[in-house]
């Protein structure tokens, strides 16, 4: 009887260990994430856009001075899917110290001019600026469409005649 005693006592207390270990489990949570992205549309764009423009050398003659706006280029996009509703345009060119809102321009030498840039704006003439160089479009038709146009920009008023460039590099992002 003892020896049954003392079994039943074990019997009991492994039991008691069992449920409090059991009670004392913590919970666990799982955390799921997905992500969707939405499907890239087809640039009609070439790789390369234009925009080009004439203006006098007065029109940039005094520092702070800029040209007339060119006329506006298309950026074009088709065949988006449904489920893209907007897209946004990042641009990003060489900064010019001098003009935080230019992208540096270069001279028919391809050296580097500090005394002017090209400042870019969308078609209502807010500057597209490397601190805002997002642009962004809702699809209409499974298309979007950015207009853009340039200026040159006189940041010490030296800027002599001449061919001058600037590349400005854009990157779309689906939503």
């Amino acid at each position: 009887m003892q020896h049954s005693k003392l079994a039943t006592l074990s019997a009991f207390a492994l039991t008691g260990a069992l449920l409090t270990a059991s009670a004392q489990a913590a919970d666990t949570t799982i955390n799921v994430t997905a992500t969707v992205t939405a499907a890239s549309c087809t640039t009609k764009a070439p790789t390369s856009i234009p925009i080009d423009f004439s203006l006098n050398a007065a029109d940039v003659a005094t520092a702070n001075s800029n040209s007339d706006w060119s006329s506006e280029a298309t950026i074009s996009l088709s065949g988006c899917p449904a489920t893209t509703k907007s897209v946004d345009a990042v641009f990003s060119g060489t900064a010019v110290s001098g003009d935080t809102d230019g992208y540096q321009m270069k001279d028919s030498s391809n050296a580097a001019v500090s005394t002017g840039s090209i400042q870019l704006a969308k078609s209502d003439a807010t500057l597209i600026t490397s601190a805002k160089n997002t642009y962004t479009v809702n699809t209409v038709n499974n298309a979007a469409e950015f207009k853009v146009k340039a200026r040159m920009h006189s940041i010490s008023g030296n800027i002599m005649p001449g061919v001058y460039t600037t590349a400005v590099d854009v990157t779309f992002a689906y939503h």
